[in-house]
């Protein structure tokens, strides 16, 4: 089943957000954790649910997920609208816009 959209923005409980293309999210590129060894995952480490998208930046692994968009463009989120990468890939250095 192909996704609506190419873009998301992953949404957490205190109001961040962070913009992920889907091609990011699928084939096991990125996960949604939920539990870490047998455990709920602790609100400390992101829980209920985090993001986790290990080959771009951290800040696109949002803590606290409550909630995937799809979007029909790449919209920027908290750290974007403030100057960081929309995409953000370490290996090209893509911290800053």
């Amino acid at each position: 089943m192909a996704p609506p959209t190419s873009f998301t923005l992953a949404h957490s409980t205190d109001g961040y957000s962070t913009n992920v293309p889907v091609a990011d999210l699928i084939d096991g590129k990125a996960l949604v954790a939920t539990h870490f060894d047998g455990q709920p995952l602790s609100p400390q480490h992101g829980g209920p649910a985090r993001l986790l998208v290990p080959h771009l930046y951290f800040w696109k692994s949002a803590k606290w997920v409550n909630g995937l968009q799809f979007t029909e463009r790449d919209e920027a989120g908290f750290w974007e609208l403030r100057g960081y990468h929309i995409y953000g890939d370490p290996w090209r250095e893509q911290r800053f816009s």
